[in-house]
């Protein structure tokens, strides 16, 4: 016979295994990546900033990683946008 099972099932065995290792490849690819690219935040807080000489004051001063907020305490403007789980089971 052309195909018997044992044949099969490595062909299907060796198939998982190339998966396996494609995503294993993309994943350290990917987190190589997030290590050495700046992160949007970043970049995002270095364009706001003004650009001159007292630029480089400013820079000093701006904290590149602001701590959480306290647990129980949202600022106004996060309450408005992430919806009340309870009003999320209701309808």
């Amino acid at each position: 016979m052309l195909l018997d099972i044992g044949s099969v099932f490595g062909g299907i065995g060796l198939a998982v295994l190339a998966f396996v290792v494609v995503v294993a490849v993309c994943v350290v690819i990917l987190r190589l990546l997030a290590a050495i690219l700046p992160s949007y935040e970043d970049r995002d807080a270095r364009a706001a900033l003004p650009a001159g000489p007292e630029a480089d004051e400013v820079t000093d001063s701006v904290d590149p990683a602001p701590d959480p907020e306290p647990a129980g305490e949202a600022s106004p403007a996060r309450e408005a946008t992430v919806p009340d789980a309870a009003a999320d089971q209701e309808g």
